[in-house]
């Protein structure tokens, strides 16, 4: 009995041991100071929030429109995936070019007025496949929504990383890619939905509505989203 139990005991202790190195490991602590660096109160600050916000509504527009998109002009104007890729070209070239291009005036404007306008600007695009449908429109609407999302892309880094400690901007990036994600599978999800409920009610040259359903609600959201940002961004000498 006394070896059995010293077995036991052995055996525990290691599992004690392994759960003590596993619990250090998912929660890790400053070496210098020993203090937890994952403080979720850094959620509860406005440039940090507002940086989550416009990341979040960024990546839920443009990976959910890409998806409809896409899906509009392989399944419904019947172009082939190499088309739609060669098509979606422009697209690419634009969202990199307007977040270069907000990298050197966020400094003059401030990340609020380049937020609202490029919120406008996605907004605008996505209205343009609702008023003239079609493989051009729907090509130059997505295309020139793009170039407003892809500068968000540079308000959502520069608002929330911009205003935090150097020991806090791993943890802010964190933050902020997780949102990123949180974005794009909400995106896809609504979008891809709203066309859907308007495909299934409609059949047929009337299944477009479905489509156009869907660049309206990313209009609406783009539209709203641009005002919340005017009051959520903080002003550029806050």
């Amino acid at each position: 009995m006394p070896a059995d139990l010293d077995v036991t005991r052995q055996r525990d202790e290691r599992i004690s041991g392994q759960i003590d190195r596993v619990q250090r490991l998912v929660t890790p602590v400053d070496g210098t100071t020993h203090r937890r660096i994952d403080d979720l109160r850094l959620l509860g600050r406005r440039p940090v929030a507002a940086g989550i916000f416009v990341i979040a509504v960024a990546t839920a527009l443009m990976v959910g429109v890409f998806f409809l998109g896409s899906f509009y002009l392989q399944n419904h104007q019947g172009h082939g995936a190499l088309t739609t890729g060669v098509l979606f070209l422009p697209v690419a070239l634009l969202t990199m070019a307007a977040a270069t291009a907000a990298g050197r005036v966020i400094g003059r404007l401030g990340a609020r007025s380049l937020a609202a306008v490029a919120l406008l600007i996605a907004a605008a695009g996505f209205l343009v496949p609702v008023l003239w449908p079609g493989t051009t429109a729907v090509v130059v609407g997505v295309s020139v929504a793009a170039a407003g999302l892809g500068a968000l892309f540079v308000v959502a880094s520069a608002t929330a990383l911009g205003s935090v400690a150097p020991h806090e901007a791993g943890v802010a990036s964190g933050i902020v890619s997780t949102f990123h994600e949180f974005g794009a599978s909400a995106g896809a999800a609504t979008v891809s939905s709203a066309a859907a409920a308007g495909i299934a009610a409609h059949t047929g040259t009337q299944a477009t509505s479905g489509f156009d359903d869907a660049f309206l609600v990313a209009t609406g959201v783009a539209a709203l989203s641009a005002v919340i940002a005017l009051w959520l961004v903080p002003p550029q000498n806050e």
